[in-house]
């Protein structure tokens, strides 16, 4: 990279780093920021950077276990091709999603919000160690022994939408999550709308059998999986759900996401 531009880096040490590292590097006038992780990486560089008002543009080198920006972003997987989109490649506006919780909290989020069995699994997952699907499709198969479906109210823009058990709602900025899972085939991080994707009250061995069809996006066909499109999704539940924001735990419902359009500038 030195023979292409000049660069400085900065290393993580803990979580939440990748923020406070990203919106320094904006404040100081860098006008490319690249994450270099994998996609919890990813999402706090790209918290740093809302942080700010007109942020710099966005670069992802994803080197991490799950690398689903790299999927919803069709960035590149071999690292010399990678580097040569950072210094020759153009930028182009995405959408950013933000969840809100009632206490105040906010995280913004590039890829997906989810609530329920989905977001048990994130946080099974964080503890496995491993490369790859395995320790998160592991944590899918371990979490479903005990988790069953939960009573939860959806609103959608501001209105009803659905109420009654569910495994997960899914709210997505792009096709993929958990790993290469296709949970919401038709989402566009540059549409200006969220993809709502609920799973509703599945068995155990129903959700089992369905399992494999999601890295297909075929999943769509069960009856009890209803999507819709929308700006703004609020989910309550009683008891609460645990929520995730880009695959990472993070806290639990209520919770609101809503899209910011063209809100960030990407390098590809």
């Amino acid at each position: 990279m030195r023979h292409d531009f000049q660069f400085e880096f900065a290393l993580t040490s803990k979580r939440g780093d990748g923020v406070e590292l990203a919106r320094r590097a904006a404040l100081d006038g860098w006008p490319l920021v690249v994450a270099v992780g994998g996609d919890g990486t990813v999402n706090e560089v790209v918290n740093g950077l809302a942080s700010v008002e007109a942020p710099p543009t966005l670069g992802i080198l994803n080197a991490g276990r799950g690398n689903d920006c790299r999927r919803n972003f069709d960035l590149p997987s071999r690292l010399p091709l990678a580097l040569e989109r950072l210094v020759h490649g153009h930028d182009v506006p995405i959408d950013v999603g933000v969840a809100e919780w009632p206490d105040g909290r906010r995280r913004h989020f590039v890829m997906s919000l989810g609530a329920g069995f989905d977001a048990a699994a994130a946080e099974r997952a964080e503890r496995a160690r491993g490369r790859g699907k395995a320790p998160y499709v592991r944590a899918l198969l371990s979490t479903l022994r005990v988790y069953r479906p939960s009573p939860a109210t959806i609103h959608l823009d501001n209105r009803p939408h659905s109420s009654g058990p569910i495994m997960a709602a899914v709210v997505a900025n792009g096709p993929y999550y958990g790993q290469g899972m296709k949970i919401a085939p038709a989402a566009d991080p540059r549409d200006g709308l969220l993809d709502l994707v609920v799973l509703g009250n599945l068995g155990r061995w129903e959700l089992l059998r369905w399992f494999p069809t999601v890295y297909r996006g075929r999943h769509l066909a069960n009856p009890k999986i209803s999507t819709a499109r929308g700006r703004t999704v609020t989910i309550e539940a009683a008891p609460p759900l645990p929520v995730h924001v880009d695959g990472e735990p993070c806290g639990e419902t209520p919770v609101r996401a809503s899209i910011l359009p063209a809100a960030l500038r990407l390098r590809v």
